[in-house]
Formats: C-alpha cells, sequence, structure tokens
C-alpha cells in the first residue's frame, strides 16, 4: 500500500475511535442479567486468536496494515472481553446498534479515500471497541472490578506485563530481536527480583547473586569444556556478556527456573522438567539467531546433544534445591505465572518464525508441565 493510502487508514481508525466514544455520552448499562457460563474466557479468547491471525498475517506481508489492525483491534477486543464479557451481554443490542454503524461509518470514509479494506476492517473494530469501552466505564461492576486489580497490583506484575508486551513485536520485527530479546529478560529478572524481594526482603539479593552467579558460572565452563551440556561456543552471540556469555542466559536461569519452582511447588524433579521443556524451544530460537554455536558431533535436537538436556534437567534441579534451601516461602506463589506466559508466547513465537516442530513439542511439553498444578488442588 502506498504512504499515503496507509496514514488515511490511520486517520480513518482514529476518526472512528474518536467517533465511537460518543454512544459513551447516553448509552448506560442495564442491570447486569444471566450471561452464558464461560463467557469471559471464551470471549477473551476469540479476540486473543484475531490478534495471533493479525500477527500472521502481519509476519506474511508487512507492507500491508490489515493485520496489523486485527492484531491491535483483537489485542483490544480480547481485553475487555477478559475485563467484562458478562456485563457487557445485557447490553449488546444497544451495543451493536450504537457502535457498528459508527465503526462502518468511519471504516467506510477511509476506504472511500483510499484506505481500502484495511480502513474498513479497522474502522469497525474501533466502533465496536469504543462502544464496549464506554459501556464499561460506565459499568459499577466494571469499576469494580478494576478497582479490586489495582489493589491486588504488586510491582512484581508489572514488570512482567512490560516484560510480556516487550515480546509482541519479535515476530513483526525480528532483525530487532537482540534488543527486545535483553529488554524481556531484564525486565523479567526485574520481576523475579521484586517478587522474592516481597517475601524474603533484602535476602533476595543474596539469593538472586547465588542464583545468577550458578547460571552464569556452569555456561562459562560449559562454553569452553564441553561440559555439561556439549559443544558449544557463544562466539558472535549479541551482547552485552558477561565472561564471554550473553547476559540474558544468566538472567533466565535465574528467573524463569524460580518461576517453575513456584509453580511446581518446589517439586524439584518437576522443575529440572521444566526447565528442559524450555530448553526444546530455545535451542530452534537461539541458535537461529546466533546466540550459540552448536559443534558437538552428535546432535539430537536443532543442533544440540542429547546431553544437552540432562544437563538442563541436572541445572533445573539444581536451582530449585537452591532455592528450596536458602528460601522454602518462594515455593508457591504468583510468580509462577511467568512460565505459563512463556509457554504460551515462546511456541507461538517459533510457529511465526516458521520453527513448527520446535514449536509443537515445546508448546505442548511446557503447557503440560505448566498446567499439571491445578490437578494437584493448588489454590
Amino acid at each position: 500500500m502506498a504512504p499515503l493510502g496507509g496514514g488515511l487508514v490511520g486517520v480513518g481508525v482514529l476518526a472512528a475511535v474518536l467517533v465511537g466514544l460518543l454512544p459513551a455520552l447516553w448509552v448506560r448499562p442495564s442491570r447486569v442479567g444471566s450471561s452464558p457460563p464461560g463467557l469471559r474466557w471464551l470471549g477473551g479468547g476469540v479476540g486473543l486468536g484475531l490478534a495471533l491471525l493479525g500477527a500472521g498475517v502481519w509476519v506474511g506481508d508487512r507492507e500491508a496494515p490489515l493485520g496489523a489492525l486485527l492484531a491491535v483491534g483483537g489485542a483490544g477486543l480480547a481485553a475487555l472481553w477478559f475485563l467484562g464479557a458478562d456485563l457487557l451481554w445485557p447490553g449488546r443490542a444497544v451495543l451493536l446498534r450504537s457502535g457498528l454503524p459508527v465503526g462502518l461509518l468511519g471504516g467506510g470514509v477511509g476506504f472511500w479515500l483510499g484506505g481500502g479494506w484495511a480502513a474498513w476492517v479497522g474502522g469497525v473494530l474501533a466502533g465496536v471497541w469504543a462502544a464496549q469501552l464506554g459501556w464499561l466505564l460506565g459499568h459499577p461492576g466494571a469499576r469494580a472490578r478494576l478497582g479490586w486489580l489495582g489493589r491486588r497490583t504488586e510491582p512484581w506484575m508489572v514488570f512482567l506485563a512490560l516484560a510480556v508486551l516487550v515480546r509482541v513485536p519479535v515476530p513483526i520485527y525480528p532483525q530487532e530481536f537482540p534488543l527486545l530479546a535483553l529488554a524481556q529478560m531484564v525486565l523479567l529478572g526485574l520481576s523475579a527480583l521484586l517478587w522474592a524481594f516481597g517475601r524474603l526482603g533484602w535476602r533476595a539479593l543474596g539469593l538472586a547473586a547465588v542464583a545468577f552467579g550458578l547460571g552464569l558460572g556452569v555456561e562459562f565452563v560449559g562454553s569452553r569444556t564441553g561440559l555439561p551440556f556439549g559443544r558449544y561456543t557463544y562466539e558472535g552471540a549479541p551482547g552485552p556478556h558477561l565472561w564471554g556469555v550473553p547476559l540474558i542466559v544468566p538472567l533466565g536461569w535465574f528467573a524463569l527456573v524460580l518461576s517453575a519452582h513456584a509453580l511446581a511447588r518446589g517439586r524439584v524433579v518437576r522443575v529440572g522438567l521444566m526447565a528442559v521443556a524450555w530448553d526444546l524451544g530455545l535451542e530452534a530460537l537461539m541458535t537461529a539467531q546466533g546466540y550459540w554455536t552448536w559443534q558437538d558431533p552428535h546432535p539430537f535436537w536443532y543442533g544440540a546433544p542429547l546431553l544437552n538436556y540432562l544437563a538442563w534437567f541436572a541445572v533445573g534441579c539444581g536451582l530449585s534445591w537452591v532455592y528450596g534451601r536458602l528460601a522454602p516461602s518462594l515455593s508457591a506463589g504468583g510468580f509462577g505465572w511467568a512460565y505459563r506466559l512463556e509457554a504460551l508466547f515462546l511456541p507461538t513465537g517459533l510457529a511465526l518464525l516458521g520453527f513448527w516442530p520446535a514449536a509443537l513439542v515445546c508448546g505442548l511439553a511446557m503447557n503440560l508441565l505448566a498446567w499439571e498444578k491445578e490437578r494437584c488442588g493448588e489454590g
């Protein structure tokens, strides 16, 4: 699409958002009635599916804005539906009568000005989204939920959310992967440190230093001796480095294993398996991005030997044992969501980048282990 057309898409969508907010001045939520069970999760899942579809379209053709509009619009709708799909349900007829015509009008203007079908789709999404946002802003139930979220939000959650947001552009701008990966892992490390600090106080700094140092040490020795992982090097890996090891590697050992430890309630063997499941995806992604290069004569999975996965199991178990010994209070808690989010985003990113075998195997293994605790009765 020509630059003029792309600009008109943005103008059309912005106009649709502004005009679509007007119904909020007169649309008032009615009394909450009954809604289908699981509606919030169903609606949120549909929105996320639309966002993933848009991301896939954008990766395939970055010159066309349709994929970007679907990705942004789907994510916006998912956020509203997760918050209050059951609150939107009683007013669905009013919302359609107000938001859809405005969206069609805004999209039609963008289409007429040369924005194409992307402007039309963006206008519809923006109008529907704006009408639903206005409804929820005026609904006491939605405001109560937002207040509850505000009271329950801890600093570590903010950094975890930022770490997730940083990952979103990776499939779209793969050339920026080193910067985005570093930012994501630093934010994740800060989230892990803040979560531990809230439960241990200043002792969390010592625990983080021990875990970070163990991860750095095993990688330093491994990249120079071939033990315990196999023969590999970090030559040419994006920086910054510590002792020749990329910073994101020991940060990952600290933060993700801590998350797995919390999610597995300190069960050492399960944490080791969760570390292996994570690496089944990392080997495809990180070797392709040049973070490490395998030179082992007996490759098993994306250049890595079987010994590598046995070592990941051992190191994961070892770190979990250290966490359990030094900080038993970290054997459960909300930071386990970091591993669950990784189980969502890593396989998705692998699929969007074309690493289908790794996406399927890693996604299946990580999610089976990440959600197993529900069957164990953990609250």
